[in-house]
């Protein structure tokens, strides 16, 4: 690669970067800015045609993207919501597999075996992208909370009925049990792996307190988990999310200090941002190199994938649908509650967007089958799974925004009242111990009035919200005003800290010890 061509690539980069960060700005997901940046620069004159190996994906990006969404995710929502996500996890991603698998059989014309090979890469919802998606538009917790869990588990099902289907399609050969025990092996397999190596890596994590080491060692759990696992023929994205659910739990009770989260929080973010950008843009220019070199009746193709993509999306909200109707019969004959809101069920079959996972899949279709003949339909099972692809994360991603801003999802009132009762039991546990180490002695008195007054002020504004509806409008509201001023105090010390330097009445080292103290002060509130 010449120092020309390494200068393009840093250019396209930087546009890229930027067209994200501004149309970010206007509600329009990174992931799907990514896809069609991508799109674009695979038909500019200059740009090389680019092939993505499949193991680059599978085995280079996906354990660090699993993992951190792990470690960010929460056991007792996944616990708590767990019919909904097996539901979506398992049953929904085997619906799917026959579903998609009838219509490209019948309508596109491809073999049953390459039929399953399609449903089944066609199955799993993208995590990395479901993930950014929904936190950007600001999805209730619970079901951020479902679709993260669904995500994150639909690949173990998904892969494991996609290696039957392939062995079926080169070999001819394909065994219902032997299917069944593949799952059951690989889920019993990869969660075993994966909580060993989150019980090691918490050990370690107890005995280091070095952000910089700590860091690099969570990068090679990711591996550490992921690859054994794989190895051992179980689910490798099992096993490294359950070590990133295990590691996730325990980070806050000893085995990562503040240092060390707040350090490591950012590296991850930053991470992961770049590498949903590479993958994101790679689906783009991948899909423009395919585009090129496949060959097949075009309005065949062109039925073919229309039909596939309704019945993925049409499926999916049928089913959402379904459960939803299901719930509020069980519930009514259990006399419990009959509620079921059909704008969560609407929005959660919105969001199932196809990324990383399908990709790689389709990529990784052999090109003969066991004897060395050719592959029959193996660019026409790329091509559909690709149309997926484009249609669930340009199409779904770009409306997924408008449709939750439209259905105005009200947070669930329970997190929201467990949230606040939560704050007003910390804030009355500091007050007591304020007022203990007062009686004392053990701080002067012009120190703990001001420490009393910060959580007085704190506890009165949680115990004087709103109920019900209004709570998390109510607690919003202050806590945007409380902020503000913050932020102006903090820009105002700012301000008076680079006039001091600029004077010659302190020096930059000094100046760079209390700027670090306003950087933390700010890196504790919420983003503006």
């Amino acid at each position: 690669m010449t120092s020309g061509q390494v200068l393009i690539i840093l250019c396209v980069a930087a546009v890229t970067f930027v067209a994200v960060a501004v149309l970010r700005q206007a509600g329009i997901p990174a992931p799907v800015v990514l896809v069609v940046a991508g799109l674009v620069i695979g038909f500019l004159p200059f740009v090389p045609d680019v092939s993505l190996e499949p193991d680059v994906v599978l085995l280079g990006l996906l354990p660090l993207l699993v993992f951190d969404a792990a470690v960010t995710s929460s056991p007792t929502g996944f616990y708590r919501d767990a019919r909904s996500i097996g539901a979506l996890a398992v049953l929904l991603v085997v619906a799917t597999a026959f579903g998609v698998a009838a219509v490209a059989h019948w309508v596109g014309h491809l073999s049953w075996p390459m039929s399953f090979v399609l449903g089944t890469a066609v199955g799993p919802t993208d995590a990395a992208a479901a993930t950014a998606v929904a936190r950007r538009v600001g999805l209730p917790r619970r079901l951020l909370t479902i679709l993260e869990g669904e995500a994150l588990f639909n690949d173990a099902t998904a892969l494991v009925l996609y290696a039957a289907a392939v062995t079926a399609a080169t070999t001819g050969r394909f065994s219902v049990a032997h299917t069944v025990g593949d799952i059951a092996y690989s889920v019993v397999g990869g969660t075993a792996i994966g909580l060993a190596v989150g019980v090691v890596g918490r050990w370690l994590r107890n005995r280091i307190d070095d952000p910089p080491i700590e860091i690099a060692g969570s990068i090679l759990l990711a591996y550490v988990a992921y690859l054994p696992a794989e190895e051992a023929h179980a689910s490798g994205v099992l096993a490294a999310v359950t070590a990133g659910l295990y590691l996730g739990w325990h980070s806050s009770s000893g085995a990562f200090s503040a240092r060390s989260r707040l350090v490591s929080n950012a590296f991850w973010e930053t991470l992961v941002f770049l590498v949903n950008a590479a993958l994101f843009t790679l689906v783009g220019l991948e899909f423009h190199t395919f585009r090129v070199q496949a060959r097949g009746p075009l309005g065949r193709l062109v039925l073919a994938g229309a039909a596939v993509v309704l019945t993925v999306v049409l499926l999916r909200l049928a089913w959402m649908w379904a459960s939803g109707w299901v719930t509020r019969a069980w519930n009514s004959s259990r006399n419990g509650p009959t509620h079921s809101d059909w704008r969560e069920r609407l929005v959660l079959g919105w969001a199932g967007m196809r990324g990383a996972i399908t990709l790689a899949a389709l990529l990784a279709v052999p090109r003969t089958t066991e004897a060395g003949a050719a592959l029959v339909g193996r660019n026409d099972t790329i091509y559909l799974g690709f149309a997926v692809i484009m249609a669930t994360l340009v199409g779904q991603g770009m409306t997924l925004p408008w449709l939750v801003k439209r259905l105005r999802l009200p947070e669930s009132p329970t997190v929201a009242e467990a949230e606040r009762r939560a704050r007003i039991e910390l804030a009355q546990v500091a007050l007591d111990r304020v007022g203990s180490a007062c009686t004392s002695g053990e701080l002067p008195v012009e120190l703990t009035d001001g420490l009393r007054a910060q959580y007085l002020g704190r506890l009165r504004t949680l115990q004087t919200s709103p109920e019900a509806e209004d709570l998390e409008a109510g607690v919003a509201a202050t806590a945007q005003t409380e902020m503000a001023v913050r932020r102006d105090l903090i820009n105002i010390q700012r301000q008076t800290l680079v006039a001091l330097r600029d004077e010659g009445r302190i020096g930059v080292t000094t100046l760079r010890t209390i700027e670090r103290d306003l950087d933390l002060e700010e890196a504790r509130l919420p983003p503006g």
